[in-house]
């Protein structure tokens, strides 16, 4: 894994989280798993040994063009993937 992964990986969660976004409660998470990097759309109430989580509110942004239209906030996606150390090759 390396950043450029990650963000790709990231960014394609957040893009399901958006396109889906009326089957998913508001307080949702991201659910990194930091044995292998696998990413998913996660139950708030998940906590499972060695993943970290974060809230899918709080990588998106709404659109200034298009009120009401989410789309994936990239500070706060870069933000998520500083609090990784990855070798980028």
């Amino acid at each position: 894994m390396n950043t450029n992964e990650f963000m790709k990986r990231l960014r394609e969660i957040v893009e399901e989280y958006i396109e889906g976004e009326d089957s998913y409660s508001d307080n949702v998470q991201l659910e990194i798993n930091t044995t292998d990097w696998s990413m998913d759309i996660a139950d708030p109430d998940n906590d499972l040994p060695n993943c970290d989580y974060y809230p899918l509110l709080d990588l998106v942004k709404m659109s200034v063009n298009e009120p009401g239209k989410w789309l994936p906030d990239e500070a706060a996606m870069e933000s998520v993937a500083a609090e990784y150390v990855f070798t980028d090759d």
